[in-house]
C-alpha cells in the first residue's frame, strides 16, 4: 500500500471533514463532508490539469488560481443550521435560529448569491457594513425567502439610512443597527422624509473580551457599539417620541475567532441581560431578535486548542449549544420570551469552500550565513544574553536618572536586535541538519494572502500531488513582487519552513495549495506592483466516481484592467503614446504585438520554464 504523507501537514486536523489525500497521493476534496462516499472525492490535480488545458469552449487559464467548491458552501450552511436546530430541540428553546452572511467576508457575486440560494429554506439573510455592500445585498435578497434579515451595520450617514429604508419599502426585512447615539436622529429624519417606518437594532458594547489580535477592538474600549446605559437611553428617547415599537433587535460582536465556548457563553449571557432589561425595565415589548454577531472561528492549525489566533477549541455543535443555553437560562431567569437567534458567521461559512493554487517556478538553496562572529548557536545565545542584560537598569541607572521615554527607546533598540538574532538562531538550529530552499512561486502575497502580510495570519499549505512520496526539502515561499515582504516564512505549527518535494519538470508542474482561504483574502487583496487577483474556477461534483464539472473558468484581471484602476485611460495614456514613439523608430510592427499581448493577459508569469539545472 502506498505511503500517505498527508499527516506531515496535519490535513486530518484542519482539513476535517472536507480534505484528504487519495490513493494516488493527491489532495482531494470531500464536497459533502462526512457524508461523502468512497470514490466521490474530487482530485485537485485533475481540476488544475483541466483548467490549464485549452479546449473548444474556453482558453487555457493562467496561474495563480482559486478553486471554488460551492457544494462545500452548501454543506457548511446546512451544518450550521442543523447545529442550531439540534441545540434548540434538545434544550427546549422557545424560538428559532435565523442567521445572516456578512458580505464583507467575501463580496464575490457567486458566493453571495450562493449563500442566499443555499440558505433559502432557512431564511438565511445578509449583513452589510457600507453603502456598496447594502446595494449588493438588496439585489441578492430579492431572491431570498421573504423575511430573511438584511442587517445594516457600520457607521451611517443619511444616504446609507435612506437606502436601508428603501430596502424596507421594497419589502425586504432591513434592520438598521445603531452604532452611535446620533445615528438615531438620522433615522428619524430620513424616515420622516421618505415616509417609511424603520425597524432598528442597537449594537451593545460588551465587557466580555477575547484574547489576542482579534480581541483588540472589543470590550469597553471597542470600536463599535453603545454601553448598556446608553442603550437604555436610546429606548427612553424612542418611547418619548412614541416610536418604541421601532426597536426590535439587540446586536453584539466580541471579535473574530472566539477561541473557546466559555467566552461564547459569557458574551451571550451578558448580552441576554441587556436584552431582558430592554424588555422588562424599558418596556420594549416589540423586541424579537438577539444578533450574536460573528466570532464563530476556524481551526486553521488543526490543534482544536484555542490557544492562539489560529485555533478554536470547538465545532459548530458546541458553538450553537453555548449560545442557545446561555440565552435560554437568562431569559428564563428574567421571565422574558426567548428571542430569535441570529449570528453573522462569515469566516466559518466561506473559508472551507475555496483554495488558492500556487505554481512553483524554481527552487534555489538558501546560502549559508557568513561567519560574522555570531553565527554559531553558542555565539548567538551569548549575544542574546548580553542584550537581555542591557534591558535591565543597573543599580546606578535608577528610575530617577532614566526617564520612561528613554528607557522605552532603549528597549525598542535592543529588543528589535534580539528579535532578529532570535530568528537567526532558529534558522541556525534548523539549517544545522537541513538546507533551506527558496521556492519561487507565481504569487503576490499582497494580492492573494493579504492577511498573512498584514496580520501574520497563517493558512494551512501543502502540495497538491506527490503525497505518497516523502517531502525532503524544507522550504520558504518567495513571491514575484519587488518587495522584501513578498515571502512566506511562517507556517502553522510554529514552523519556519514548509516540507516540499524537489521540483522535477519531468513530472509536470508542482503546485502548492493554500487551504481555508475563502474568507477575507479577496476582499482585502491589493495591487502591489500591479499584480492583481487570480483566475477563478468553479467546480461542482456530479455525485459519483469523483467526477466533476467545471461550471465556470474565468481569467484573472488583465494588465489593461489593472492599469485602468489607477485612473489611466489605457488607450490614450498608454497604447497610443507607445505606438507614436514605436512608429517614429519604425518598430511598431514588433512592439505593437507585444503591447497587445501584455495588455490582455494577466501580469503573472506565464508558461515559465525552470532552469534545467533546478
Amino acid at each position: 500500500m502506498a505511503k500517505n504523507y498527508g499527516n506531515v501537514y496535519n490535513v486530518e486536523g484542519w482539513g476535517e471533514p472536507y480534505f484528504a489525500v487519495n490513493k494516488d497521493g493527491h489532495l482531494c476534496v470531500r464536497i459533502y463532508g462526512r457524508e461523502t462516499l468512497p470514490g466521490q472525492e474530487i482530485d485537485v490535480l485533475s481540476i488544475i490539469e483541466q483548467a490549464t488545458s485549452a479546449d473548444g469552449t474556453r482558453k487555457k487559464l493562467q496561474f495563480p488560481m482559486i478553486l471554488r467548491f460551492p457544494d462545500v458552501l452548501r454543506h457548511r450552511i446546512g451544518s450550521l443550521h442543523a447545529a442550531f436546530a439540534n441545540a434548540i430541540k434538545y434544550t427546549g428553546y422557545g424560538s428559532v435560529y435565523q442567521g445572516v452572511y456578512p458580505v464583507k467576508v467575501n463580496q464575490n457575486k457567486d458566493i453571495v448569491q450562493d449563500m442566499v440560494h443555499f440558505g433559502y429554506d432557512h431564511s438565511y439573510g445578509l449583513e452589510a457594513g457600507s453603502k456598496p455592500e447594502l446595494l449588493l445585498a438588496m439585489s441578492c435578497l430579492t431572491k431570498a425567502k421573504p423575511g430573511a434579515y438584511l442587517v445594516c451595520n457600520g457607521y451611517k450617514d443619511s444616504a446609507y439610512v435612506a437606502l436601508a429604508l428603501a430596502a424596507r419599502a421594497m419589502g425586504l426585512n432591513a434592520i438598521i443597527v445603531l452604532e452611535m447615539e446620533e445615528e438615531l436622529d438620522i433615522v428619524i429624519e430620513e424616515s420622516s422624509k421618505l415616509g417609511v417606518e424603520p425597524v432598528i437594532g442597537v449594537r451593545a458594547k460588551l465587557l466580555t473580551k477575547i484574547p489576542g489580535h482579534f480581541g483588540s477592538t472589543a470590550g469597553k474600549h471597542g470600536k463599535f457599539g453603545l454601553p448598556a446605559e446608553k442603550i437604555y437611553e436610546v429606548a427612553k428617547k424612542l418611547k418619548a417620541l412614541n416610536k418604541l415599537h421601532w426597536l426590535k433587535l439587540l446586536h453584539f460582536h466580541v471579535g473574530s475567532m472566539i477561541p473557546t465556548t466559555d467566552i461564547v457563553f459569557k458574551a451571550a449571557s451578558e448580552a441576554s441581560d441587556i436584552y431582558c432589561a430592554l424588555v422588562k425595565e424599558c418596556g420594549v415589548e416589540t423586541m424579537t431578535t438577539l444578533d450574536c454577531g460573528g466570532g464563530l472561528g476556524v481551526d486553521y492549525d488543526g490543534t482544536r486548542s484555542g490557544s492562539s489566533d489560529m485555533s478554536v477549541a470547538y465545532g459548530l455543535e458546541e458553538y450553537a449549544s453555548s449560545i442557545v443555553q446561555a440565552v435560554r437560562l437568562k431569559c428564563d431567569y428574567h421571565g422574558v420570551p426567548h428571542p430569535i437567534l441570529c449570528t453573522e458567521s462569515g469566516r466559518a461559512m466561506a473559508s472551507y469552500h475555496s483554495m488558492i493554487i500556487l505554481e512553483a517556478l524554481s527552487a534555489i538553496p538558501e546560502p549559508k550565513d557568513d561567519d560574522d562572529g555570531e553565527s554559531t548557536t553558542e555565539q548567538l545565545h551569548r549575544r542574546i544574553r548580553d542584550l537581555s542584560s542591557k534591558l535591565q537598569p543597573s543599580e546606578t541607572d535608577t528610575a530617577a536618572r532614566m526617564s520612561m521615554s528613554s528607557h522605552a527607546v532603549h528597549i525598542k533598540k535592543h529588543g528589535i536586535e534580539m528579535y532578529k538574532l532570535g530568528k537567526k538562531l532558529s534558522k541556525s538550529v534548523t539549517t544545522d541538519a537541513h538546507t533551506i530552499y527558496n521556492y519561487h512561486m507565481n504569487l503576490s502575497v499582497f494580492s492573494l494572502m493579504p492577511d498573512y502580510w498584514g496580520i501574520q495570519h497563517l493558512f494551512p499549505m501543502m502540495p497538491v500531488s506527490r503525497l505518497n512520496e516523502k517531502p525532503t526539502h524544507k522550504a520558504t515561499l518567495i513571491d514575484v513582487t519587488c518587495d522584501s515582504d513578498g515571502k512566506v516564512d511562517k507556517f502553522i505549527g510554529d514552523a519556519e519552513t514548509l516540507p516540499l518535494h524537489p521540483i522535477d519538470p519531468k513530472l509536470g508542474g508542482y503546485y502548492v495549495a493554500v487551504l481555508l482561504s475563502g474568507a477575507y483574502q479577496e476582499s482585502l487583496s491589493n495591487k502591489h506592483n500591479l499584480f492583481g487577483g487570480p483566475s477563478l474556477v468553479r467546480i461542482v461534483g456530479t455525485g459519483h466516481d469523483g467526477a466533476f464539472s467545471v461550471e465556470a473558468a474565468l481569467l484573472g484581471p488583465t494588465t489593461k484592467e489593472l492599469i485602468g484602476t489607477m485612473r489611466y485611460d489605457v488607450e490614450h495614456d498608454i497604447n497610443s503614446v507607445i505606438e507614436e514613439r514605436a512608429k517614429e523608430k519604425k518598430v511598431w510592427e514588433m512592439v505593437g504585438k507585444l503591447v497587445e499581448n501584455g495588455l490582455h493577459t494577466m501580469p503573472y508569469l506565464a508558461d515559465y520554464k525552470p532552469p534545467p539545472t533546478v
